[in-house]
């Protein structure tokens, strides 16, 4: 059930195809817990993480934009992207807005004068290792816990954080090795079929760069 003091709906529309964002799911914040909420665009797939404006594209697409060539991307419309709905372990909507399907990915580039010439989702240890931690996602109290207790995100200053990182270290071993069967033919088969958990892109500059986004 929708908090009754945020709206359905952002008042503001898709970034990449300027049709209506829906409410879709809510993510809950890999290291405070709080909740994320997250919208969906019916028609290219792309998923915004909610905030009162809307994404800053310039913002969001820089890294794209400045690489040439190949870009590679967490795919939203992947098996895992599926499987783990606001779990994906490429999620990640505490640091980004935009979560991008292959037909957003297009549309958005496209306003930065980047045209896609194609798009696959090949087999790599990254798209595999996504997979497994989506699985262990939904047996943990932090999504993508591995992750960001190797980076050190993960506060332990009070007893509950000591006791909730210890908790979720237990479980990750203890379900890590099991999943780790299940996920990999799971991921090889997504990417033989185009859902695999990371998109790349063979793009070029188009060398006259236009803004087509809404509005």
């Amino acid at each position: 059930m929708a908090d009754p003091e945020e709206p359905e709906d952002p008042p503001y529309p898709c970034p990449a195809c300027g049709a209506r964002l829906f409410g879709w799911t809510a993510a809950r914040h890999p290291i405070d817990g709080s909740k994320i909420v997250l919208d969906r665009c019916e028609d290219d797939g792309l998923v915004v993480t909610r905030a009162p404006e809307p994404p800053d594209l310039g913002i969001e697409l820089a890294e794209f934009a400045a690489t040439g060539g190949r870009i590679e991307a967490p795919n939203r419309e992947s098996f895992q992207g599926g499987i783990g709905g606001a779990q994906w372990a490429g999620l990640e909507p505490d640091r980004r807005r935009l979560h991008l399907s292959p037909r957003a990915a297009k549309l958005l580039l496209r306003t930065r004068g980047i045209e896609v010439l194609e798009s696959s989702t090949p087999p790599s240890f990254r798209s595999y290792a996504a997979m497994l931690q989506t699985m262990v996602n939904a047996f943990t109290l932090h999504d993508n816990f591995f992750r960001n207790a190797r980076a050190g995100r993960l506060p332990r200053r009070t007893l509950k954080q000591r006791l909730g990182f210890a908790l979720d270290a237990i479980v990750t071993v203890l379900v890590a090795i099991p999943l780790s069967i299940v996920a990999l033919p799971t991921e090889l088969l997504g990417s033989l079929v185009g859902r695999g958990g990371r998109m790349v892109l063979e793009t070029a500059v188009d060398p006259g760069p236009r803004e087509t986004g809404p509005g």
